[in-house]
């Protein structure tokens, strides 16, 4: 591939943790659940049993993916813009994919729980 589109990945990847981490800090100051990062389009905040629980157990999962995303955007746009740090960056992504995996399982399971 490209590395223009490697590139234009981590710039997405830091992006999108950037994001996560405002997801976060707005949760943790209005309690309004982030349905874009959690719940998809068949959800909505309104229809949750227990709003208060769901994000006090969700916190945590969207803290860790906005700063494992973050830091692989930075480390990926390090290895492609400025100096190649390839084992630096496959661990990175190993990290990054891991990550999004658990952040996948442990999100569908609390809305399985209280949707």
């Amino acid at each position: 591939m490209d590395e223009s589109v490697f590139g234009f990945v981590s710039i997405m990847a830091f992006g999108c943790g950037i994001y996560g981490l405002y997801a976060y800090i707005r949760m943790k100051m209005d309690g309004h659940i982030n349905e874009t990062l959690l719940l998809g389009k068949k959800y909505s905040e309104h229809m949750c049993r227990n709003k208060e629980e769901f994000v006090k157990k969700a916190l945590p999962a969207v803290l860790v993916f906005g700063i494992v995303t973050t830091a692989y955007g930075v480390i990926d746009m390090i290895h492609c813009y400025v100096k190649p740090i390839q084992a630096v960056d496959s661990a990175g992504l190993v990290i990054f994919l891991g990550m999004l995996v658990w952040y996948m399982v442990y999100t569908t399971k609390l809305k399985n729980k209280y949707f």
